[in-house]
């Protein structure tokens, strides 16, 4: 991938998971650049297309581009981030996060965004007065 368009991706995303909107700074692993529609899946790697992940949200991401709803067992496409708006989907309480929407409740299922070390490195950073949103 071409080195222009990964600092374009991390400039737009303001040095964040694109995804769970934990900071780089703060996080351990290294980011990455998320194809939001999988390759294998006719994505391109475009700036369009491309999103910064962190190492957790992009492992649990995959090549998915839907999951079933926890509440209603429907199959939801996941959040996109060029073409959804974060906070429509997402809300924080404390280090909790909460889906709002069907695409909100998926990603976070699919992301495993409140597996219990995301929860933990959370808890900690809002400790220090780091805001998440």
């Amino acid at each position: 991938m071409n080195q222009l368009l990964v600092q374009q991706v991390w400039q737009r995303a303001g040095h964040r998971c694109e995804y769970c909107r934990i900071p780089h700074p703060h996080y351990r692993l290294p980011f990455q650049v998320d194809h939001i529609i999988a390759r294998q899946h006719g994505g391109e790697t475009i700036l369009a297309n491309l999103a910064m992940a962190c190492f957790h949200c992009n492992r649990f991401k995959g090549p998915n581009i839907a999951g079933l709803d926890p509440a209603s067992r429907e199959l939801i496409r996941l959040f996109h981030p060029r073409t959804d708006l974060w906070m429509d989907h997402f809300q924080f309480d404390g280090a909790w996060l909460l889906g709002l929407t069907p695409i909100g409740r998926v990603t976070i299922h699919v992301l495993a965004m409140n597996a219990d070390d995301l929860l933990l490195f959370r808890a900690e950073i809002l400790k220090e007065g780091i805001v998440l949103t």
